[in-house]
């Protein structure tokens, strides 16, 4: 668990960045493309795939701090003991076998795309295109294992604040 926390944490990390060059990158191409009339396709790629992967890496971290957004309804009443057991019915049963199909779903593809070295499907785009699906597999494998792990615990979130390597004062107060 502690690993998967701080792989999860790195990735966040990670985004937060990804976050910060998207925004620098779309100011470039913003002011190229308005003031100086250039563009490029492959500027409007990189954009695509910066925020796809500011996306997908702090997954693992959500689920794992279970920080998702949720309409708490009954929820919010329940004792932890049935909180838990719902936690773990849903991460057992809803999760797990949506991420793993997707995962598996979209594994032929990926390999696929591997094969050829798939580049961007915009002329005179990014290659590397396959890197992209290779990611979002692997969100999708992430995801489904954690959850698995998740739900297998007798209580599914805690140890979130233990388990974190970087001291900060994130909560998770339900």
């Amino acid at each position: 668990m502690r690993t998967l926390v701080k792989i999860g944490l790195a990735l966040r990390g990670f985004a937060g960045l990804l976050i910060a060059l998207l925004l620098l990158v779309q100011v470039g191409v913003v002011a190229l493309r308005y003031v100086f009339s250039l563009g490029w396709p492959w500027a409007f790629d990189l954009l695509a795939y910066l925020f796809l992967l500011s996306v997908l890496l702090p997954g693992l971290s959500v689920l794992l701090s279970n920080a998702s957004v949720r309409v708490d309804i009954f929820y919010a009443d329940y004792r932890q003991k049935a909180r838990n057991r719902l936690d773990r019915f849903a991460l057992l049963f809803l999760l797990f076998p949506a991420m793993g199909y997707a995962a598996w779903a979209s594994l032929g593809t990926t390999l696929n795309s591997w094969q050829v070295l798939e580049a961007s499907p915009t002329y005179g785009g990014l290659p590397g295109y396959f890197l992209l699906k290779s990611a979002l597999t692997l969100f999708f494998a992430s995801l489904a294992l954690s959850a698995l792990i998740l739900a297998l615990r007798g209580a599914p979130y805690d140890g979130w604040r233990d388990a974190k390597s970087d001291g900060s004062k994130e909560t998770n107060d339900d």
